[in-house]
């Protein structure tokens, strides 16, 4: 079973391992969980979104714990999303496999992690622990959202405030909330926008969880 955010990725993905003649079927977002709990599968791919906005957005932390224990996972992402705090939550014999999706595993290497995760062990790529431990964040509120797309796009909070007709002031409360929700703590030696657009846009922001708070 192979599900990704972009259907592309995984109609490739599901042909490759057709290629080795591995059976393999593209499995659509909304049907991974419960798919994988129809009986008709050994292991399941997943290929998350690299933006942290539409990873938590589209709630695909609660569709990969909600994968069939009895499944081998393995999820191929960014280490800038917090796919790791999947591993919390599938218990032993819940195999998982977490590669890094930035450096692209062969696919040698994916159907060994699977094979592997079988098993019913884990398999974490270094890049997830690089970071310290990841926390999944909650949901931002609609307000927030679309402040943070306009953030994400270089709007000042003047800027922000004449488009979405607000105040600055309750700009700079959702911008505070979203700098908090990103684990974004103040510091003089970064700039917060930026890496908050960073990770809105494509996951890449090299965010510390190990700064204090």
């Amino acid at each position: 079973m192979v599900t990704a955010a972009d259907p592309l990725t995984a109609l490739l993905l599901t042909e490759r391992l057709s290629d080795l003649e591995l059976s393999a079927q593209q499995v659509a977002f909304d049907d991974m969980v419960e798919q994988s709990q129809s009986g008709r599968f050994d292991a399941a791919i997943a290929v998350p979104p690299l933006s942290l906005l539409d990873y938590t957005e589209g709630r695909w932390h609660e569709a990969l714990v909600g994968v069939d224990q009895g499944l081998a996972l393995a999820v191929l992402a960014t280490p800038r999303v917090p796919v790791r705090a999947i591993a919390g939550v599938r218990p032993a014999g819940g195999g998982l496999a977490l590669l890094d999706s930035t450096t692209p595993p062969s696919l040698w290497t994916v159907i060994a992690s699977i094979r592997f995760a079988m098993t019913g062990r884990h398999t974490i790529d270094s890049a997830f622990t690089a970071y310290g431990e990841q926390k999944v964040l909650g949901g931002f509120s609609p307000a927030e959202r679309l402040v943070y797309e306009l953030l994400a796009c270089g709007y000042s909070n003047r800027a922000i405030a004449e488009q979405l007709f607000l105040s600055e002031r309750t700009v700079e409360t959702h911008v505070r909330q979203i700098f908090m929700r990103l684990g974004l703590s103040e510091d003089a030696s970064t700039n917060r926008r930026v890496l908050a657009a960073r990770l809105a846009l494509d996951g890449t922001a090299q965010v510390s969880s190990n700064r204090s708070r």
